[in-house]
């Protein structure tokens, strides 16, 4: 089986290494990307220390190359180390040759889930930056998967003098000798780049010739490091933290809630899209009795709905949504911002629609379900909605 990953319209791919690492499925968990930050590690720690405590193994392999990788971002990779089976390689060529891979390989002693993309482990690569990657899943005899094995060893190979095990002694020898910079550090320079750009004079741009769409991560989860001042500036939270389940029809469903929802609706009286009870009274909504249009700003209010037959109980809740108007099967993307709920509206088999749809498709066919059917009887007339 294949499946592309397009971050972040319709997955967030921290949010599928975390549920990776939790099903209990692998026993060993291979990486090598570019660049770490804590900014990424701390969304993923609290999964790492769990997989490894449960006696996994897991194995690392980082570039130093282009100032990215942060001293902080390693140094949490070595306080794995004392949990259980991990280790961390630094790949360095003193040539021009930058070490650019972004692998991610889950096994156990019958099968394979190989994840290459674009995706480095910080914050913007895992939930905010437009990044893919693609998925197989295959065995563990399969060429595949036997040759991204002999490229992770060549990489984790110390014969050559390009990898070197860390450890507190290399992590202050790649400190002192310039090769990681802080956090505070690279904070510092980019900004400082950012001026020089901004004071470049003639020709460089005056007016914003793009869009702007907002892309938020979710809160890290209870027990990551915090960042501090010197770290990267934070993006815009909705205040959501990856971890609390739905109750639907009674059971606790494996849904996570996180800050993006996916849905495809199905518009009453016109334009009038209803939420789902468990849906509306998740924390996603907690405190929001609005959503704004991506478009033109505009606030639509979530209104209760009381029919007299059920007693003035609340049976569903509605809003309108006139962007989905005239389509033939609209999909929703909501994400909760810092300053709302924002949501843009696709046509299902439209170039921004068709991710969205294959994404709610692709939650009904996972094991259990990540997608919830408002009816799941009839499927081609109810709500469908997932987290990512």
């Amino acid at each position: 089986m294949a499946q592309i990953f397009n971050q972040a319209l319709s997955h967030r791919f921290g949010v599928t290494l975390t549920e990776y690492l939790e099903s209990g499925e692998w026993s060993s968990f291979e990486v090598a990307v570019a660049w770490v930050r804590r900014s990424g590690m701390r969304h993923l720690l609290p999964s790492l220390r769990e997989f490894l405590d449960d006696g996994r193994i897991a194995r690392f392999t980082i570039g130093v190359d282009i100032e990215n990788t942060s001293f902080e971002g390693l140094q949490d990779l070595l306080t794995l180390s004392a949990i259980g089976d991990c280790k961390t390689v630094i790949y360095h060529n003193e040539s021009s040759s930058v070490f650019h891979p972004k692998v991610f390989l889950f096994s156990n002693d019958r099968a394979a889930r190989l994840i290459v993309g674009s995706n480095n482990l910080t914050e913007a690569g895992l939930f905010t930056n437009t990044e893919v990657s693609l998925q197989v899943d295959a065995s563990l005899d399969s060429p595949v998967i036997k040759e991204i094995r002999e490229a992770l060893d060549s990489w984790r190979d110390q014969s050559e003098g390009l990898s070197l095990e860390l450890d507190t002694e290399l992590l202050d020898a790649l400190a002192n000798e310039g090769y990681v910079l802080t956090e505070e550090a690279l904070r510092r320079r980019r900004g400082e780049s950012e001026r020089t750009r901004a004071n470049a004079g003639p020709g460089r741009p005056r007016r914003s010739l793009f869009g702007r769409k907002t892309f938020t991560a979710p809160k890290p989860p209870v027990g990551a490091p915090i960042l501090g001042p010197e770290a990267e500036p934070p993006s815009p939270r909705g205040g959501i933290s990856i971890g609390e389940t739905l109750r639907v029809r009674g059971h606790r469903h494996p849904l996570r809630v996180t800050n993006v929802l996916l849905m495809r609706v199905r518009p009453a009286r016109g334009t009038q899209v209803q939420l789902p009870i468990p849906l509306r009274e998740c924390n996603f909504f907690a405190g929001q009795n609005s959503i704004i249009a991506g478009g033109d700003r505009t606030v639509r209010t979530i209104s209760p709905t009381h029919p007299e037959r059920a007693g003035g109980a609340v049976n569903t809740y509605k809003v309108e949504m006139p962007e989905t108007e005239g389509l033939e099967d609209p999909v929703v993307r909501l994400e909760r911002t810092a300053t709302g709920i924002e949501y843009y509206v696709y046509d299902a088999d439209s170039i921004q629609g068709r991710p969205v749809m294959a994404a709610l498709r692709e939650g009904r066919n996972d094991d259990p379900p990540f997608t919830v059917l408002t009816k799941p009887s009839d499927p081609d007339h109810c709500t469908w909605y997932r987290f990512i």
